[in-house]
């Protein structure tokens, strides 16, 4: 038996349907997906880490369909994006808003006790939530001591009319965050989390391939993620003119728009 090692140190057994399941939702075709899981379990060894089977799993559909490879890649690419210098609230805002969420970010409020800051304020219909985000550049937890912080932030600026707390992180909630935040009433959206309505969920759902998801040079990344173009569809939509006006070479310009029209194709 195959076993493959996570990222917590647990090991459990390895799974071609697993690769098939992942390959599939990335958009390959069902004969693209079951050769790369054959191959995976011809290629993998027993303790593998969960990383080397990612990069395996990338490699072997590099091969094949581009694109789907770069999709594969969304939990990573999502860990990219704080060393590029754009928030995380930032991009929260903008997910929301491909909603049909009003979003405001980094709201300074005084509160009955002190001064807070929040990373997002959305509004939609009836509702009005103060919006903590997690980012992590490490795949870990957000954990219990998050959403007690959140929460009690929440009560300081109940003045505010916010109907309720959320926390958004790119990463995965502990358990005892998912029972407290349950008890309490806060909405949690995470990697996976709720199941089938987590960030990859509403990412994928709607074409929102973030521009770390691209295999191109950190500093064209860093240069467009700082203008505010987050998504590959905002790299297509603002076309090579407007990149080169970013200070983007002609080539590095084609480049980037090829690469993400590739992904959203």
């Amino acid at each position: 038996m195959l076993r493959v090692r996570k990222r917590d140190g647990r090991l459990e057994e390895f799974s071609k349907a697993k690769i098939i399941r992942t390959c599939l939702r990335a958009g390959a075709s069902k004969r693209v997906a079951e050769r790369v899981a054959d191959e995976v379990e011809r290629r993998i060894y027993d303790g593998i880490s969960t990383d080397e089977v990612l990069e395996l799993v990338i490699e072997l559909l590099l091969k094949h369909e581009y694109p789907k490879a770069e999709r594969y890649d969304l939990k990573r690419s999502l860990l990219r994006l704080g060393p590029s210098g754009f928030g995380f609230e930032k991009f929260v805002a903008r997910l929301l808003e491909e909603y049909g969420f009003k979003t405001e970010t980094n709201v300074i409020i005084q509160g009955k006790c002190v001064e807070q800051e929040i990373d997002v304020v959305a509004e939609k219909g009836r509702e009005k939530y103060m919006i903590e985000c997690k980012f992590h550049n490490q795949p870990i937890y957000t954990g219990l001591k998050e959403a007690m912080y959140t929460y009690a932030r929440f009560l300081d600026v109940e003045g505010y009319g916010f109907t309720k707390p959320w926390i958004f992180t790119n990463t995965k909630f502990s358990e005892e965050a998912k029972r407290y935040a349950s008890c309490m009433g806060i909405r949690l959206t995470g990697w996976n989390y709720p199941v089938n309505e987590g960030i990859e969920v509403l990412l994928e759902s709607r074409g929102l391939y973030p521009v770390t998801i691209l295999r191109i040079e950190k500093e064209v990344l860093d240069t467009v993620v700082n203008a505010g173009l987050v998504f590959c569809r905002d790299i297509v939509k603002a076309c090579e003119p407007k990149l080169r006006a970013l200070g983007l070479s002609k080539d590095e310009a084609r480049r980037l728009v090829e690469e993400a029209k590739k992904v959203i194709s």
